[in-house]
């Protein structure tokens, strides 16, 4: 079996660090001057600013480290070094979406035996297509539904 690298994008991470730059000096300077002005104006909005920074920081990075890098001989191995052998592959299975009256793949997952996935996520993946391909030839069952 041929190695295949999937070639993810890195804006979302970029994106992730650049706003990382601008809202935790923000959120940190309204909550000094929450804390030491007694304004509770200023610490309610360095509240709702670190916290939405930081659900959006677990998202991107877990979406990251689930995601596939690539595809080997001895089996699947994910960003965050997680590799998986094809001894332990259960399924894969589509999850779809429909926008305008048209279904898409909004993310392929890569099922284990042991519950784990890997994930394949068409809109961040520049050789998806051939990802598509060499996932359809896979010796398991194949599965979509509604995200």
């Amino acid at each position: 079996m041929e190695e295949l690298e999937v070639k993810t994008s890195k804006v979302p991470i970029v994106a992730t660090v650049f706003l990382a730059v601008l809202f935790v000096p923000m959120g940190l300077g309204m909550l000094y001057s929450g804390v030491s002005g007694g304004k509770p104006v200023f610490l309610v909005m360095a509240v709702v600013i670190l916290a939405l920074f930081a659900a959006v920081f677990y998202l991107v990075f877990r979406a990251h480290r689930r995601t596939v890098r690539r595809f080997s001989a001895r089996g699947v191995m994910r960003n965050d070094g997680v590799e998986f052998p094809w001894s332990t592959l259960k399924g894969i299975h589509d999850q779809l979406v429909t926008r305008r009256g048209q279904v898409f793949i909004w993310r392929r997952e890569v099922q284990f035996n042991d519950g784990s996935t890997a994930w394949l996520i068409p809109s961040k993946i520049s050789n998806f297509a051939e990802v598509r391909d060499f996932t359809d030839k896979l010796d398991c069952e194949h599965t979509s539904g509604s995200a």
